[in-house]
């Protein structure tokens, strides 16, 4: 982690139309195909009789339009595919699978509209084969998931649903992946959904609402370990009119087999305390140890920060009988967050620098400088400041004003402080 561095250092059948936009898509997003991929694009074009217009996944960590895997369960690689052909307005998923060395495709079935906001694959049904997950973007900004399932050469819409935020996890310790599914926000709320397999059959386990009094929207849905071993669900949304974030954590009681509303091990209100007012504190793995922590912007009530954009900062591990697990200042303007160690919690303060919008930290105690850091062009000399790192397409630098502080004595060293800092 980089603190422990800086401590130490600091111490539907379908044939589907193409347009103008989908070609510059195809000249900015297609990559050079090769291998599997290449003998998928031609047999599917040879299906069609014209070359599709493939569709890239807007998000998430699959960003191909092609899938491969073991859809059916027979033990066989099969592939998919995702475009638009002409005659048809909206993205097509097809299947293929492998005879007598050649691709060849079986199923399509025509989507839901004419992006692809995200795709996944699970084995969630337990009948051997793996399910596709296409989230589909509309014109509107709303979002709809299909699962799909492939048996008997027959492609199936499991299920079709509105969604905002969806994760996919083995939650209920099945063996298999469940289906997390958080929808859009309502009149009455926002719908969290938990689907998973009963008695061989992927289905409906339950369901229950957030209240609108709590979350307006959900802004993300995070899969996290937690101290205990087990699996939890972060989820950050905007309060009342939208003007803050907060968060809360689900997990799954094995007893009765609910998701449920995370109780911390110490006496915290996990949603009042996590509130925060700025777009770029969503929750993340700060220190890449698996664990998703919460930003929580501390108090400043001494005005220990003079600097607008500034803010100190915390992000919290509520699972953790020691629940801070990074401490440091944010700038909100800007877009980054520098972790710094803890030790300097509550003894330092954050004021103008000696350069034009360069801001320093120093002693709480008797002023002595320790940091100053500074956002400038690409182009501006280091001199006695060193690179922190990249934002916005300019350059953060630093330079230490002091080699020995805080009440440890620690050496700050420009690459511990470089592992420190982070783009949000």
């Amino acid at each position: 982690m980089a603190l422990a561095a800086l401590a130490l250092a600091a111490s539907l059948l379908c044939g589907c139309a193409s347009s103008m936009s989908g070609g510059v898509e195809e000249l900015l997003r297609a990559p050079q195909l090769a291998g599997p991929q290449t003998n998928v694009q031609r047999a599917l074009t040879a299906y069609l009789g014209e070359a599709p217009q493939l569709k890239y996944p807007q998000n998430g960590e699959i960003l191909s339009p092609f899938l491969f895997g073991d859809w059916n369960g027979d033990g066989s690689m099969d592939a998919a595919a995702l475009y638009v052909s002409s005659g048809m307005q909206n993205v097509c998923l097809a299947i293929l699978e492998q005879s007598g060395g050649s691709w060849v495709v079986t199923q399509e079935i025509e989507g839901l509209s004419a992006e692809v906001d995200s795709v996944s694959t699970a084995a969630m049904s337990g009948d051997g084969g793996m399910q596709l997950l296409v989230g589909y973007a509309g014109a509107s900004g709303e979002k709809y998931l299909s699962v799909y399932a492939y048996q008997d050469h027959t492609l199936t819409q499991v299920m079709e649903q509105a969604y905002s935020q969806y994760e996919l996890q083995d939650i209920t310790g099945s063996g298999l992946k469940d289906l997390i599914l958080i929808g859009p926000q309502t009149s009455d709320g926002m719908k969290v959904q938990l689907l998973t397999a009963i008695r061989g059959e992927f289905a409906m386990a339950q369901e229950f609402w957030l209240s609108p009094e709590r979350f307006s929207s959900c802004e993300g849905l995070h899969l996290s370990s937690g101290a205990d071993g087990g699996y939890y669900l972060v989820l950050d949304g905007y309060v009342g009119s939208g003007a803050a974030l907060a968060s809360i954590l689900l997990g799954y009681n094995a007893t009765t087999q609910q998701l449920e509303e995370y109780t911390p091990l110490l006496p915290v209100d996990v949603y009042t305390e996590s509130i925060r007012y700025s777009s770029l504190l969503t929750s993340t793995d700060i220190d890449g140890d698996g664990t998703v922590e919460i930003p929580v912007e501390l108090p400043d009530a001494n005005g220990h920060i003079t600097v607008g954009r500034l803010s100190f900062v915390a992000w919290m591990d509520y699972t953790s009988t020691t629940p801070e697990k990074s401490f440091g200042i944010v700038d909100l303007e800007n877009g980054f967050y520098l972790e710094l160690p803890p030790s300097w919690e509550g003894k330092i303060q954050v004021k103008e620098g000696s350069q034009e919008g360069s801001w320093a930290i120093r002693s709480l105690e008797d002023g002595t400088g320790y940091l100053e850091v500074r956002v400038v062009e690409p182009s501006t000399e280091g001199g006695s400041y060193f690179r922190l790192g990249n934002v916005g397409g300019k350059k953060v630098q630093a330079r230490i004003l002091a080699s020995h502080i805080g009440e440890n004595g620690e050496n700050l060293q420009p690459a511990a402080l470089t592992d420190c800092f982070r783009v949000l």
